[in-house]
């Protein structure tokens, strides 16, 4: 897997390049918990209270067997000191219940604060990219980043970086313990530490990069149900049902190997684990009876060794486990943390100058333009559309129509040359200023989850109310509100499938001349209608052309005949431009396209001229 932005390359690494990377991200993590420190010190301070009183119930045992079963003296007086002892096992035992219970519900509440203010950048951060990102990005993969990867990232906060300090805190504390207690048994109790390091060691890396592969395998799965969930019906129409089962059979075979991949070695090194524990178990408890047998350890301190062997093995063992979650958390740090460097090609000049509403006035100069594959678009264009002016621009596909207005709104920087609204360069415009300019309605326009009012303002609060209803007037979408049973309160399921096309197409005309910008931009309006909505829609197009400059692309020619000019555009270069009458006469490419769409001879063209 290669080259997509954010994705995590498939390459080996190094042990000591593992550890740079993972010091890198946690430090990059650390960030998001500064605004919760108290509450990461509270907790930090109630998990030393949990494993100081953890290590208190071995000592306990210790004092049992040789206080009050082993010493000499009455039965009375043995007895009372095993009531106190077992009361403060007790106590001990029910302090840590509580301590832990507010330990975990603080550590857990934090983690999702993090995580809260981790979704809110990385989608900000998103939506504040430029069209270059979803060009490369499928959307999938980009949904991945906002939830599972987040999700995975939890794990750091939850049972990762916190559990594993107080892991950490537990075994140097046990093992301060035993030193005290007996450093013979205890050096016994040590003596497999180092080839438990080892083996730890050796499969670190392996673990990272298996779950770097399930990451990757993850995002392709997410993009390719998106894709094909949201495009059923045309995999259905074309029975290609099976065949696409086959495609995601391999996906999902090979984030499952992937996933298989981490088991395996996970699978090794959780048993050698146990097998080292036990075997340091046994070790100590032959080498300790003999010192018992001679007296020079007593019982309770060869049992409370063994207790405290027990709780030493298991903090490692849970260091395994935790390591497992880490590695597949590191692994998505590496993607989300990738997203949120990838910096807008887009960005506001260093001096923002404020400027009055635009008056229309749009020029290309010598504009070149290709979407980076080598191949220009735009060759050297240049045009000019006066303030208050409809032109309409056509070509066959690929002339560069589109990214025409893609540059006008400045999507995307030019190469070569300059695009100017109102004689200034769209580069010295505030990208926010300059789109308040421009108002685009697409071929599919797109409506979302919410009601249709909130579709019509775009979450602009500060709407009119008069002015959205003069714009649903006009526009003629009020008997389409009438039929709704809710009226604009009417919930659109998401990309407004309640609604036609046409009356998708009237709410995003409504939309645009509610917002009144000084530019329009109808991008293949008509082209998914029928004749008779087609009818209704050039109604309220030309409501909403009136007065401001407008630049209308269109693939049905008979759709641009009531423009003041029309721009031909072929291979990225301005061939032709006059009205439908001048256009025809001269018969060029703009009268070979209209006898292609209408049929017959030259005729056709100078029928539709009449």
């Amino acid at each position: 897997m290669t080259g997509a932005v954010g994705e995590a390359p498939e390459q080996e690494l190094g042990k000591n390049g593992i550890r740079e990377l993972d010091l890198r991200l946690l430090r990059r993590l650390l960030v998001y918990l500064r605004p919760y420190r108290v509450q990461v010190a509270v907790s930090f301070a109630l998990l030393l209270a949990v494993s100081a009183l953890g290590i208190a119930a071995p000592y306990l045992v210790k004092l049992t067997i040789d206080q009050a079963l082993e010493s000499g003296g009455q039965i009375a007086a043995r007895l009372a000191e095993l009531h106190k002892i077992g009361l403060l096992y007790v106590a001990v035992l029910l302090v840590t219940a509580v301590v832990h219970y507010g330990q975990i519900v603080l550590l857990q509440s934090t983690g999702q604060r993090v995580m809260h203010d981790l979704r809110q950048d990385l989608f900000g951060h998103i939506m504040r990219q430029d069209l270059q990102l979803f060009d490369r990005q499928p959307v999938g993969r980009l949904m991945t980043r906002l939830t599972t990867d987040v999700e995975a990232i939890n794990e750091v906060f939850t049972s990762g970086v916190v559990t594993v300090a107080m892991d950490v805190f537990t075994l140097l504390a046990i093992m301060g313990v035993m030193l005290w207690m007996d450093w013979r048994l205890a050096l016994i109790s040590f003596v497999v530490i180092p080839p438990l390091m080892g083996m730890s060691m050796a499969v670190r890396a392996r673990l990272r990069e298996s779950f770097r592969k399930v990451r990757v395998r993850v995002a392709l799965i997410n993009s390719f149900l998106q894709e094909h969930i949201a495009g059923h019906a045309v995999v259905q129409t074309f029975n290609q049902q099976e065949r696409r089962l086959q495609r995601f059979t391999r996906f999902n075979r090979d984030h499952t190997d992937a996933h298989l991949e981490t088991v395996a070695a996970f699978a090794v090194f959780y048993p050698v684990v146990q097998i080292l524990s036990t075997f340091a178990v046994g070790l100590l408890l032959w080498s300790g009876s003999k010192m018992v047998a001679t007296a020079t350890v007593s019982l309770g301190t060869l049992v409370a060794f063994v207790q405290y062997s027990q709780r030493f093995y298991r903090p490692i063992s849970d260091l395994a486990e935790k390591f497992n979650i880490l590695q597949g958390a590191m692994a998505a740090c590496e993607r989300i943390f990738e997203l949120l460097d990838q910096q807008a090609a887009i960005n506001p000049p260093a001096v923002v100058r404020g400027r009055p509403p635009a008056r229309g006035e749009v020029a290309f100069e010598d504009v070149w333009f290709g979407y980076g594959n080598g191949q220009p678009v735009l060759r050297g264009l240049s045009l000019r559309v006066r303030p208050g002016e409809r032109v309409a621009i056509v070509g066959s596909t690929g002339a560069g129509k589109t990214t025409v207005i893609s540059l006008l709104s400045r999507f995307y920087e030019v190469e070569r040359g300059r695009v100017l609204v109102d004689g200034v360069d769209v580069r010295d415009w505030d990208p926010r200023e300059l789109r308040q300019q421009i108002g685009v309605v697409l071929q599919d326009p797109r409506l979302f989850s919410g009601t249709l009012e909130q579709n019509l303002r775009i979450w602009n609060d500060a709407l009119d109310g008069r002015t959205l209803h003069d714009a649903v007037e006009r526009i003629g979408l009020s008997d389409v509100i009438t039929r709704l049973p809710n009226g604009l309160r009417e919930e659109m399921r998401e990309g407004g499938s309640r609604l036609s096309t046409g009356e998708r197409q009237l709410v995003a005309f409504a939309r645009a001349l509610a917002h009144n910008p000084p530019v329009l931009v109808l991008d293949e309006a008509t082209a998914s209608v029928d004749a008779a909505t087609e009818a209704r829609i050039q109604a309220a197009i030309e409501v909403l052309l009136r007065g401001r400059t407008s630049l209308v692309i269109a693939h049905r020619l008979s759709t641009v005949r009531g423009v003041d000019r029309i721009l031909v555009l072929h291979h990225g270069r301005l061939l032709e431009e006059g009205t439908h009458e001048e256009l025809v006469a001269r018969d060029g490419l703009y009268r070979r396209l209209v006898e292609i769409q209408l049929g017959g001879n030259g005729t056709a063209g100078r029928n539709v001229a009449a």
